[in-house]
């Protein structure tokens, strides 16, 4: 996305993971800074994009993968956030996401 809708001009939302990879434990407290920035920057990769050109977006639950949450992300057109409200309503109202890949 470069700040326009040209990725959301065929279709109303873009649906993608939340993640690029799968969840990780969460740090002990003794691990170096370096490398719990590091981690948290490996995960920015499908949500920086929505951060810098005003697209909404949501992450919803949609899963587990090997026993971990997963979620999705939909992405709107700038401005359509009520589009992106109502997937996201619908969604969450008729999947039992607990049950995905359990």
């Amino acid at each position: 996305m470069a700040g326009d809708d040209q990725s959301v001009s065929r279709h109303d939302l873009l649906l993608m993971p939340t993640l690029p990879m799968r969840a990780t434990s969460i740090p002990d407290p003794e691990t170096p800074r370096a490398e719990v920035g590091q981690r948290a920057f490996e995960m920015l990769g499908n949500t920086c994009p929505t951060d810098v050109t005003g697209h909404p977006a949501v992450s919803l639950p949609c899963g587990r993968v090997d026993d971990l949450p997963a979620g999705l992300t939909l992405v709107g057109a700038e401005f359509d956030d009520p589009t992106l409200y109502r997937a996201a309503h619908a969604f969450q109202q008729n999947v039992d996401s607990t049950r995905i890949g359990a």
